[in-house]
């Protein structure tokens, strides 16, 4: 059942169990002595209705409470306390009255949630495109999962461009996570989004993109220490970025050849699995694991490309240590190789779907970084 429909339900429960909680105190009310009020405690009704259920329903009980004082106040026409009688019929107008300006507030307070959600999901959904991406070459699943609350995108970032040059994958994880995190990562996805189209080589792309982290990071020192860190601020100047940058070339030879023919740069990422067809799983490890994005400098030579030959009907599996590095209550951490191992048979949606619940199975729902995980294989035709 949709969620809109579990709310509506919901909220007309509550609302029909107000309106017998209104009915069951008249009925106390006139069956107990005249000295005894108790109808003024129906005003409880609309005052719970402005914070649980929808305006219109807070406006009728308010309605229906304030005649329910007004019709038993006069049919007791021997009471000597007329007073008392006003004051009660007066109290539960005010407190009608202040329940409906609460579900009032309380209405125009979510439509603005509402508003401030889909603007937010928009921008982020900008920067990280919805799974699967697809190209001639190949087809690109996986998902994202942030540590942080009502987040879609944090720390985690990926990329799958089509280039004159064939497909180029990205993955990366900034250091840090959440939101804090989103500036840097925009910085290196920005960069890699135009280099890989426009150079031919791929280790100038990595260049690129490194190039464009430290020119984020030069920015964020020039605004000041009075930025915050969610918006960039000096912190961001050592902040670094793992990174796994994939590309299959293009052309018919290598659409419906035996072999993929593949180009790694590894910038201090996750070694990522290859899972062929006949189940088995293994890493690929690179010859000479790079260093991380900012922090290229350390050293005086280029970063080492690696060149593979993979079976056509295999798929690379790549995520960030969101996933690796996910913790049980006891402290295990989750382990990836021996799922990869069990669930190699599977297609991908369903190896995605299986490791997304056993993830929130292992960590008890409370991922403590962000995760994203792809999954690369070559388009079927």
């Amino acid at each position: 059942m949709p969620f809109r429909v579990r709310a509506r339900a919901h909220t007309t429960s509550l609302f029909i169990a107000l309106l017998g909680y209104i009915a069951l105190a008249v009925v106390i009310d006139l069956l107990t002595p005249q000295s005894i009020r108790l109808d003024v405690y129906a005003a409880v009704a609309p005052l719970a209705a402005a914070a649980l259920c929808t305006f219109r329903q807070t406006v009728v009980l308010a309605v229906v409470d304030f005649l329910v004082m007004v019709v038993l106040s006069g049919v007791v026409p021997d009471d000597p306390q007329a007073v008392n009688r006003i004051s009660a019929i007066v109290g539960n107008a005010l407190l009608a009255g202040a329940s409906v300006a609460v579900a009032r507030l309380l209405r125009e307070r979510d439509a603005l949630l509402d508003r401030l959600r889909i603007t937010g999901e928009a921008a982020q959904r900008a920067l990280l495109r919805q799974l699967p991406l697809r190209s001639p070459e190949v087809t690109v699943d996986g998902f994202y999962v942030s540590a942080q609350q009502d987040a879609l995108v944090g720390g985690d970032i990926y990329e799958v461009v089509e280039t004159p040059y064939g497909t180029r994958v990205l993955i990366g994880d900034v250091q840090g996570k959440g939101l804090r995190a989103l500036g840097a990562g925009a910085a290196v996805l920005t960069a890699f989004r135009e280099a890989a189209y426009y150079r031919p080589r791929l280790v100038d792309a990595v260049s690129a993109m490194e190039q464009g982290l430290r020119r984020y990071a030069r920015s964020s020192t020039r605004r000041g220490a009075t930025a915050s860190d969610a918006q960039g601020g000096p912190e961001d100047q050592e902040r670094f970025v793992t990174a796994l940058v994939l590309a299959v070339p293009g052309g018919e030879t290598v659409a419906e050849g035996p072999v993929v023919p593949v180009t790694l740069v590894d910038c201090g990422h996750l070694i990522p699995y290859l899972i062929e067809s006949d189940g088995r799983v293994s890493e690929l490890e690179p010859a000479e694991p790079g260093l991380p994005l900012g922090l290229g400098e350390l050293v005086d030579r280029p970063r080492t490309v690696q060149h593979l030959a993979l079976p056509a009907d295999a798929r690379v599996f790549t995520c960030t240590d969101g996933v690796t590095e996910a913790r049980a209550p006891d402290g295990t951490f989750y382990p990836l190789a021996e799922r990869l191992g069990g669930w190699a048979a599977l297609s991908t949606p369903e190896l995605l779907d299986r490791l997304r619940a056993d993830l929130d199975v292992h960590t008890r729902g409370r991922l403590q970084d962000d995760a994203a995980v792809l999954v690369v294989e070559r388009t079927r035709r």
